[in-house]
């Protein structure tokens, strides 16, 4: 029986917001929805807030895919554009002044290793990544997670899994975290799909197209160096958003899939910190606001 893959890494990109290195994307096979490889997507992503415009792109490769051990080498790189109104900051500082504000580059490589082993009659799930982090200012950090899901229940219609969450850095206040999926499908037009509490009910009008009802986080983040005293050499920009929304994806033509999505974001977190420790050195308001994201994939 066919392992939720996509499934795991969307669980781990809702529930680890410090770590930006998976998308919840969830590409089509020919047969329909599937869960198949992402080998090439970008995005564009525009919200009416202080970081307005993210062009994403991502590319991957799994060179061993077994039903055992899978592994993949990734690449990810994004451009945004932060413009911080001051009054916004939690301190007195000049946004532009400490580099906070104008267009950043971030980019990632990495690798990711999905393995299964049986316990107890049923599937442990164990899921490892590496990842080197770098900006048009420095380079960020290598850091990496070690997750483990126990698959409790997994037949045709319904998963259901849970397991701990380790971050491999120091960056972080909150090192091991738990996390869950569920996935139940209902009929061949209607799915729930749970990650960690959030949520996307999927209803399938044709084989070819799916509307999805739901919310996820959207993660903002990039390095620079404020060349501030009493702060470090360089910082890590952070802002993790609920976005609740609707998204409308289509089968455009064979292997090759696009994506609409509409909503509104709001601001769990925002925080500077240094790039590698957990210490915060600046946080900032950010309101509700409206974004439309536009997305485009090649899937083998």
């Amino acid at each position: 029986m066919k392992i939720p893959f996509i499934t795991i890494l969307a669980l781990l990109a809702v529930v680890l917001p410090a770590y930006p290195q998976f998308d919840m994307l969830q590409p089509v096979d020919e047969s329909g929805y599937g869960l198949v490889k992402t080998n090439l997507t970008f995005s564009y992503d525009h919200a009416f807030g202080a970081v307005p415009d993210n062009l994403n792109g991502r590319v991957s490769y799994q060179f061993i895919n077994k039903p055992f051990l899978k592994f993949t080498a990734n690449a990810r790189f994004n451009t945004l554009w932060a413009n911080f109104e001051d009054s916004r900051l939690s301190e007195p500082l000049d946004a532009w002044g400490i580099g906070l504000n104008g267009n950043h580059y971030y980019g990632s490589f990495g690798f990711t290793a999905l393995g299964f082993l049986p316990v107890f009659g049923k599937p442990l799930a164990m899921l490892a990544t590496g990842s080197a982090e770098w900006s048009n200012h420095c380079f960020g950090r290598v850091s990496g997670l070690f997750g483990a899901v126990y698959l409790l229940k997994l037949n045709k219609n319904t998963q259901f899994g849970i397991g701990p969450i380790v971050l491999i850095h120091t960056a972080s206040s909150f090192p091991v975290l738990p996390g869950i999926i569920y996935r139940h499908r209902f009929n061949k037009n209607l799915a729930l799909n749970i990650y960690g509490g959030i949520f996307g009910l999927e209803f399938n009008p044709t084989p070819d197209d799916l509307i999805v009802f739901g919310g996820d986080l959207d993660v903002r983040s990039f390095y620079f160096k404020p060349h501030k005293e009493g702060w470090p050499d360089k910082c890590r920009f952070t802002m993790t958003l609920f976005r609740p929304g609707l998204k409308y994806k289509r089968r455009i033509a064979r292997n090759f899939y696009g994506e609409i999505g509409a909503g509104v974001g709001f601001k769990m977190s925002g925080r500077v910190t240094g790039a590698t420790k957990s210490k915060r050195y600046l946080d900032f308001d950010e309101d509700p606001s409206f974004f439309l994201k536009a997305t485009v994939s090649y899937s083998l």
